[in-house]
């Protein structure tokens, strides 16, 4: 059975899934598959990006690297427009989110970590490697568009930390920065810390809250979704206080070519401008043909991917077609009838498009 995701034993499934596919199904179909499970940006990395990284990777990797990476953090304080003392870079951004929560939980011990589901699996796992105890709160209905409802967090009576996905991984939705600033306040009045998963706010200029971090607020930051290096694992916690935080981070956890890459990647302004034109056309046109089809419900959300609604099995019928879709089955308040698709290129789309209608024909 090819689910649309590969899971772990702890709770945690991701898509980028192929390796999965391949067994269920006996191997690849004939040219690979084409992967809609993860969500890259559709124009690649940066040239300038892979220049600097090729250049570390020759010349640097004989050393090790500066370990407060002051060139880094000036970098991605610059492209973030925050601070460069409250910049911490990270091993992607799935490390900023285990070294907030454990340094919210050491503020706040034995406590519980609110998780906003459907969401990202990996805040839970982040909450039990803290010591905290994750507590799933169903916060976006399918009824609702999948838009945050903050009343699931009226009650924060022995909560440490709260965990907000934005824009939210599945769903797509954005939380205005408005609305995040009056969940801080909720949190803050409760003596919890907000933890801010910004890892899609690349596509959503001028939500993100980095700039106001304090001892309430922590934001995560992934430079790997927006410059399309998932290989390399860069990213930040912006937090009023690294040094705080510092302890609980392995000693040199970024390498010299991924900390190349990303200053490179964070000066070069036009690549950003156009990454947001491209996905902005692309989603459009996806979600046009998607929602011109019958049997399915499409949620554009604000990133780099969409929610559909369909029958179940569609991940597998759709994988059996080459093409590797997120099934969202374990994702609480979503299950087997929702997948995630990736926007990626006109043509790549088109192919995309015509995988799905032929796997409805074969549903109906």
């Amino acid at each position: 059975m090819v689910s649309g995701y590969a899971s772990t034993g702890d709770g945690r499934h991701h898509g980028a899934h192929g390796a999965d596919a391949a067994r269920a199904l006996g191997g690849e179909p004939p040219g690979g598959f084409l992967d809609f499970s993860a969500n890259i940006n559709p124009l690649g990395p940066p040239e300038a990006a892979l220049y600097a990284a090729q250049k570390a990777l020759v010349g640097e990797v004989a050393a090790y690297p500066d370990g407060r990476y002051p060139e880094l953090c000036d970098a991605l304080a610059g492209y973030l427009e925050v601070r460069g003392e409250t910049v911490l870079p990270t091993n992607g951004g799935a490390e900023a989110l285990f070294l907030a929560a454990r340094a919210a939980a050491g503020d706040r011990p034995g406590g519980r970590a609110v998780v906003l589901d459907p969401t990202f699996s990996e805040y839970a796992a982040a909450a039990r490697a803290a010591g905290l105890v994750p507590e799933s709160r169903v916060a976006r209905r399918r009824e609702d568009g999948f838009r945050l409802d903050p009343s699931v967090l009226d009650d924060l009576g022995g909560v440490s930390v709260v965990f907000l996905c934005n824009p939210n991984n599945p769903t797509g939705d954005l939380t205005p920065r408005g609305e995040v600033l009056a969940l801080l306040k909720r949190a803050r009045s409760a003596g919890a810390a907000l933890v801010v998963d910004e890892a899609f706010a690349d596509f959503a200029p001028g939500e993100s809250v980095a700039g106001l971090v304090d001892d309430h607020l922590y934001v995560a930051r992934s430079f790997t979704k927006f410059f399309a290096v998932p290989g390399l694992r860069l990213g930040c916690l912006v937090a009023r206080d690294p040094e705080r935080v510092r302890p609980f981070q392995p000693s040199w956890s970024v390498n010299v070519v991924a900390a190349a890459a990303g200053v490179a990647a964070a000066g070069d302004s036009g690549y950003a401008q156009r990454t947001l034109s491209e996905v902005a056309l692309r989603r459009g046109e996806l979600c046009s043909a998607l929602d011109a089809l019958p049997g399915l419900e499409v949620y554009a959300g604000s990133a780099n991917f969409l929610l559909l609604r369909g029958p179940e099995g569609l991940p597998e019928r759709l994988a059996r077609r080459g093409v590797l879709v997120r099934g969202c089955g374990p994702f609480p308040g979503l299950g087997p009838r929702f997948c995630r698709i990736a926007v990626r290129g006109a043509g790549e789309n088109a192919r995309l498009v015509s995988a799905v209608e032929a796997a409805l024909e074969e549903a109906s």
